[in-house]
């Protein structure tokens, strides 16, 4: 168990961790730091989510569902909108999608040595891998700072980081990896999602939502 694996199974869930999680966090400051931190986000969405019912709710919704069957199905569906909302607020954080996940791990803990380690790249294998996973690298997408490859997700992912107009990002193309839905993911002040493609995935790292949703329409753009 290291640093990375504690960070990635406490996001998932701090309250059950297992294996050499407790050990690890025992016996690193960091890491449990880190835990005490989640830990207390976790209590503080559990007390958000305790909201009392006010007194005779029940009836009055039960009296209007009688006298204006109409007006109360309306009351349902604002009220169901509004606790999904809220419901969906408090469990964002908890919901990381974990390959999103591993990609800011990734931007955070492992893209500086990687782009340190790598070997001079040919550009034409980065289209390459673009046409073979089924997404558009154009022009407007932003300004190419480093193109490679590196270990990611149990493949070789086509690793480049770009400059664009509302920051910088990271992009790791994966050929073949196929994926059943799109993930996304917060952490560490970076944002992530990982979208499925015709000829794999690629997953997009930023530091801001706008920046992640501007790359994602260029790249999936028909």
């Amino acid at each position: 168990m290291n640093c990375l694996d504690l960070r990635r199974a406490a996001m998932i869930d701090p309250r059950r961790l297992d294996g050499d999680a407790p050990a690890h966090a025992e016996s690193c400051e960091a890491c449990r730091a880190f835990l005490v931190d989640v830990l207390r986000l976790e209590d503080q969405l559990d007390e958000a989510l305790r909201v009392s019912v006010a007194d005779g709710l029940k009836e009055r919704v039960m009296e209007h569902a009688v006298e204006a069957p109409r007006l109360s199905r309306r009351y349902a569906l604002a009220a169901g909108v509004a606790l999904a909302a809220a419901a969906g607020t408090a469990m964002l954080w908890r919901r990381n999608d974990p390959l999103a996940l591993a990609g800011i791990d990734f931007v955070v803990y492992e893209e500086a040595q990687a782009i340190l380690d790598a070997k001079p790249s040919d550009p034409s294998e980065l289209q390459r891998a673009a046409d073979k996973v089924g997404v558009r690298l154009l022009g407007q997408i932003g300004e190419l700072r480093y193109v490679g490859t590196c270990p990611f997700g149990g493949a070789i992912a086509h690793h480049v980081v770009l400059k664009t107009a509302y920051g910088k990002a990271t992009l790791l193309l994966l050929p073949g990896r196929m994926l059943a839905a799109r993930g996304v993911a917060v952490a560490h002040g970076l944002e992530a999602v990982v979208a499925p493609a015709v000829g794999g995935s690629v997953a997009i790292i930023a530091d801001s939502e706008r920046n992640l949703a501007r790359i994602e329409a260029i790249l999936t753009s028909a």
